[in-house]
């Protein structure tokens, strides 16, 4: 079942709040306060209300036929322009993952994973089920130069960086040589400070910084 709201101004009260999930609250609080219809969708549909449904439908859109295809000649997707460079992938291996515009990617290895806009992640990195976020800006070189003097890593991956089953927020800083996600199978769900872990997906929260060797 789909429901339309008439106008965008009716859509965007609607979401003028602190809701956060549709079917609980926004479009109750619709029905109540607008004139709403509902009809018949056959189309694709998923709730990501939790962290396991986000992290599963999105990795999705990398199998080779995913539920929801991005590339339909008859349903197109169309986003805001960003004016970024096409990302460019230097001497790597990316086997079913989808990267978004103005990465730069270098002698990594990526499978299963979705790396977002302005990801840098550098030599002898791997990811495997990952969802990375990205970055909402490019460090300059005066930046980069202060997180040396700081002993604090770059925003991106560093090298030889290895992560698997987890999402990275945006702006993450992760140093050389980090491990998350390979050493504990048997984690536990739970707040860790700079990390959490639901529904066995561990999640690293924007603008983290994880230093050089850390294991999680």
């Amino acid at each position: 079942m789909g429901i339309y709201i008439f106008n965008a101004a009716a859509m965007e009260s609607c979401l003028d709040n602190d809701f956060t999930d549709f079917g609980k609250e926004i479009i109750p609080a619709a029905i109540h306060n607008l004139k709403v219809n509902a009809y018949v969708f056959n189309g694709y549909w998923e709730d990501i209300g939790t962290i396991r449904s986000f992290y599963e439908a999105n990795l999705d859109l990398t199998t080779l036929r995913p539920r929801f295809d991005f590339y339909d000649e008859d349903r197109p997707i169309y986003t805001h322009v960003r004016n970024l460079p096409p990302s460019k992938m230097n001497f790597s291996n990316m086997h079913q993952s989808i990267a978004a515009e103005g990465c730069i990617i270098t002698n990594a290895s990526i499978s299963n994973s979705i790396v977002g806009v302005r990801t840098i992640i550098e030599s002898g990195a791997s990811l495997n089920g990952v969802i990375c976020m990205g970055a909402d800006y490019y460090e300059t070189e005066i930046q980069k130069q202060q997180n040396v003097e700081a002993r604090v890593p770059n925003v991106g991956i560093g090298k030889g960086v290895i992560v698997k089953g987890a999402i990275i927020d945006k702006n993450a800083c992760i140093g050389e040589g980090c491990r998350i996600g390979i050493d504990d199978l048997n984690r536990s769900d739970g707040n860790f400070g700079h990390y959490y872990i639901v529904d066995g997906i561990i999640v690293i929260p924007k603008n983290t910084v994880l230093y050089p060797g850390t294991v999680i």
